[in-house]
């Protein structure tokens, strides 16, 4: 077993560090919340890895040993949002019994405000839109996946009424980031769930009649 840094480290398929493994995980982590702080007054293009792992307490060699680049940083952390909103989707989503989706909904916000950094990327980064664009289509095509793996069928242009679901939520949670935040996240939820609650007997509506 090969030791960086003073830690012994284990890696998985395709010669990368398991990011699961505890002992990578705290790595993993500096290194995200680093870059997205830095992307706070920085353009993407303009972070060395060099300068990231300065700021980040880390080697050159440790970086590698998890991301390829910078890129991989952010596209790594898309997946992992979207794998632990998902992790337990079947207590609190039933596309054929719709429940309150307020459980999802604070779900998907406790996940994204979990990301030290994570609020002031969203407000202050030129880098923020195109990241939650990619986020969106990653989480639309994910909840369609289970939508489909749960149901069995799916009704014609699913994946668009879930996308506009999706980027309503992320949308909504976006503008309240970048306001003054008077009015507290949770009762805009409250707000929004209806619309959610709606799309989810849509999507349950047209399973039943496709049986």
């Amino acid at each position: 077993m090969k030791t960086v840094d003073g830690l012994d480290v284990d890696k998985g398929v395709g010669g990368k560090m398991n990011k699961k493994d505890k002992r990578s995980r705290k790595t993993v982590s500096a290194i995200q919340s680093t870059l997205l702080e830095l992307l706070c007054t920085k353009r993407v293009q303009e972070i060395k890895i060099v300068d990231l792992c300065t700021a980040a307490d880390i080697n050159r060699t440790t970086f590698y040993l998890h991301f390829s680049g910078i890129a991989d940083v952010l596209e790594e952390l898309r997946s992992e949002i979207t794998e632990r909103i998902f992790e337990n989707i079947d207590e609190i989503a039933d596309f054929n019994k719709p429940k309150n989706p307020m459980p999802f909904l604070n779900v998907c916000t406790d996940v994204l405000e979990s990301y030290p950094h994570f609020t002031d990327f969203v407000r202050m980064s030129q880098d923020a839109d195109i990241f939650l664009s990619k986020l969106k289509k990653q989480f639309s095509q994910s909840i369609c996946k289970h939508y489909l793996e749960t149901c069995g069928s799916c009704m014609e242009n699913a994946v668009y009424v879930f996308r506009f679901l999706t980027s309503g939520v992320l949308d909504t949670y976006t503008e309240w980031l970048q306001s003054d935040r008077s009015v507290s996240f949770d009762t805009i939820l409250s707000q929004c769930a209806p619309i959610v609650a709606a799309g989810q007997e849509i999507l349950a509506k047209n399973t039943t009649e496709s049986m």
